[in-house]
């Protein structure tokens, strides 16, 4: 029925939270943001047939109606297919009946929630936003900019309820406890009922069952004292998890929390006793904890992200003696917001900067650059075998560990700066094509710090890492070709931390929806739209720079086009082309501009021989190959994703660059492009060009 895409109506139970979705990127759109909840559906109706059944569906609404866990609803719409491994379908409808709301114990963990989150996000801080993650796993206050932060640094585990959430709160109850109950059972019962409880609280989803399974192993490792009774636990805990639910197989959460685990266990107390040696045994063991789960929990985390953080050891160490602290003031500041709020806003109060703290330590953490490798197995196998190296020469050269980390650190470093002449994007770079995947984004240095930026992609971080990598602060014209996602959606990055002079954008408001997500972050800033004959002149660090608009000519631009591309040709057609001079070598850009104005800058006489093309249209199909004979670039630089949907670039767009004798540069395949030119003895420019790579083995530092 879901590859059918039946219209069906189906009456269940909600089992999740709702959700907000980020506005996400399917192509050149951008699919706007909706609501999503998980039910347990009981019925459903489909061609006049009622059929009783239980599965699990995500339904997806635009409706500004909160639903809440335990409600029944009844929901008409169109099914459809899903990725998700433990939901059967989708569902998206606007037409939605609530049929009862939840019982007590459902009602009493909403309201808990929402008055809780009503209240911290009042506060409006990421602070504030980060109590409800530590105490609920509640993370929708939190913004995309501090996720990204708190992924960079390995703390989003803190974010998530996991064992030592549970552990932690199971301890603070029994302390309670024995100054109530004297009765060693009783204490138990209450901790119990409280745990069953609080697990309510944050929902109890595969997630928090794991946790709470993993907390007993840690604390029945803890409460034995030896190793050889918590292997037996931990191995008995994983058999369990897979036989109530074998999807936790293939869940990387589930590896990362046997991993994470694992290493308490077996590495811990080895690591301490290595670290008293030296440290205060309170240092050392704070100190063991993170760097064992760490250690067993990096090749995991490498092989998804293609990353790793050497601050995350760091950061969760000094950041460690902040959890329990907030997770029990929070905790108890949630249990008291209904029936005592002054005393539950008092608490908050208390650990408000408890949460500050941590969100200062992740900053500092974040602003550091991380070693960038390949996903999958290959980053598995890369990670496994530095991490492998590290340990055998620590072991071998344990006496003299500070001498070989830091010979190895110090060259290790220099070699991944931009200080080293050999490094990516280069000392001299003066052009810079992005890798932001299936879009487009360039950068023309104008200072050593300094650059126009030439759309931004589709995604945020994609653009700002670009922009990092290249020092770039100030963004002295950015311009917008056309407002398709894949062009613009990335702005939001581009901004980060950047000081913006003035904006060009086209004459079209088209797609409206992706103009008003780009205007609305545009504003406060000089816009000008721009057409054929407007130009910009200034000196640069590196000379004379001008730009001029050969297209397009006026607002109508593009709107009778043919249609070739799904995306719109009307939209790509009213794309700004524009004629760049640097102090002698000139550039072009056209954004996705397709034959039909193609021809008609060629029959205007506009076009001329270019040093630098960035190709039409990430190099589809759609060209006129007569005006990119005209234009003979000596490099074609061409933004593409790898595997795109498109078929882009097409091969007949390669093999005639290869005729005209360019240099053809893509993304898909070499990564982002940096270009630098000299003079030879006769004053002919001379283009050399540096790729960051995507070779399986390369390790960049970024």
């Amino acid at each position: 029925m879901a590859l059918d895409h039946k219209r069906v109506e189906i009456t269940g139970t909600i089992v999740s939270d709702s959700k907000r979705t980020a506005v996400h990127i399917n192509g050149a759109r951008m699919n706007q943001s909706s609501t999503n909840f998980l039910i347990r559906v009981k019925s459903i109706l489909v061609d006049g047939k009622i059929t009783s059944i239980r599965i699990p569906v995500r339904i997806y609404t635009n409706s500004t109606i909160i639903y809440y866990p335990g409600e029944v609803i009844k929901v008409v719409g169109n099914l459809g297919l899903t990725n998700e491994r433990r939901v059967s379908a989708s569902l998206s409808s606007n037409k939605i009946e609530i049929i009862s709301i939840g019982n007590v114990l459902d009602q009493g963990t909403n309201a808990i929630r929402s008055a809780f989150r009503a209240e911290l996000r009042a506060r409006n801080s990421d602070a504030a936003a980060l109590i409800p993650g530590v105490v609920l796993g509640d993370t929708s206050l939190q913004s995309s900019e501090f996720t990204l932060i708190m992924r960079r640094v390995g703390l989003t585990h803190i974010t998530a309820v996991s064992g030592a959430n549970l552990a932690i709160v199971t301890s603070f109850i029994l302390w309670i406890c024995q100054w109530i109950l004297r009765g060693r059972r009783k204490r138990i019962v209450v901790t119990v009922v409280f745990l069953i409880g609080f697990i309510f609280l944050v929902r109890a989803s595969p997630s928090v069952l794991r946790a709470a399974v993993m907390a007993a192993v840690l604390l029945f490792a803890k409460a034995e004292g030896e190793k050889t009774q918590s292997v037996p636990a931990l191995g008995a805990a994983i058999s369990l998890l897979l036989l109530l639910d074998p999807f936790q197989g293939v869940d990387a959460g589930f590896a990362l929390s046997v991993l994470a685990t694992s290493g308490i266990i077996f590495l811990s107390k080895p690591i301490s006793k290595f670290l008293q040696i030296r440290l205060p045994r309170f240092i050392a063991e704070s100190l063991a904890i993170p760097i064992a789960a760490t250690m067993l929990c990096t090749p995991v985390i490498a092989a998804l992200s293609g990353q790793i953080s050497l601050t995350s050891i760091p950061v969760n160490a000094i950041v460690a003696p902040a959890i329990a602290p907030l997770t029990v003031i929070g905790f108890s500041a949630a249990l008291l917001i209904l029936v005592l709020p002054r005393v539950s806003t008092l608490l908050l109060n208390l650990g408000e900067p408890i949460a500050y703290f941590i969100t200062w330590v992740a900053n500092i953490g974040g602003g550091a650059p991380v070693l960038k490798i390949a996903s999958g197995f290959h980053g598995w196998g890369i990670s496994v075998a530095l991490l492998a190296g590290a340990i055998y020469l620590f072991i071998k050269f344990r006496r003299y560990w500070k001498f070989v980390l830091l010979i190895s650190l110090i060259p290790f470093l220099y070699l991944q700066t931009p200080w080293y002449s050999g490094g990516f994007p280069g000392k001299n770079w003066r052009v810079l094509q992005c890798d932001v995947g299936q879009g487009d984004a360039m950068l023309i240095r104008t200072a050593p710090h300094n650059a126009i930026v030439i759309d931004v992609g589709p995604e945020a971080n994609a653009i700002d890492t670009c922009l990092r990598s290249a020092g770039i602060t100030q963004i002295d014209l950015l311009i917008l070709s056309h407002f398709h996602a894949d062009h613009v959606a990335g702005l939001a990055g581009a901004l980060r931390n950047r000081k913006l002079i003035s904006v060009w954008v086209n004459q079209s408001q088209s797609p409206i929806f992706e103009y008003r997500q780009s205007i609305a972050l545009l504003i406060g800033y000089e816009i000008k739209k721009v057409k054929l004959g407007d130009r910009i002149e200034f000196s640069t660090n590196y000379g004379k720079f001008s730009a001029t608009v050969l297209w397009p000519k006026n607002s109508n631009s593009g709107e009778n086009s043919e249609k070739l591309a799904e995306e719109g040709s009307a939209i790509n057609n009213g794309s700004i082309a524009i004629s760049f001079d640097l102090a002698g070598v000139s550039i072009f850009t056209a954004g996705d501009l397709e034959p039909a104005p193609q021809s008609e800058l060629l029959q205007s006489g506009a076009l001329s021989h270019v040093a630098v093309l960035k190709m039409f249209h990430h190099g589809s199909k759609f060209q006129d190959f007569a005006a990119i004979k005209r234009l003979s670039p000596s490099v074609a630089l061409i933004s593409v994703g790898s595997g795109n949907p498109y078929g882009h670039p097409s091969r007949e767009t390669i093999v005639n660059l290869e005729q005209i004798g360019t240099k053809t540069l893509r993304t898909d395949l070499a990564g982002a492009i940096s270009l630098a030119w000299s003079y030879d003895s006769q004053h002919r420019v001379v283009i050399s060009t540096r790729n960051s790579g995507k070779e399986w083995w390369r390790i960049k530092w970024s």
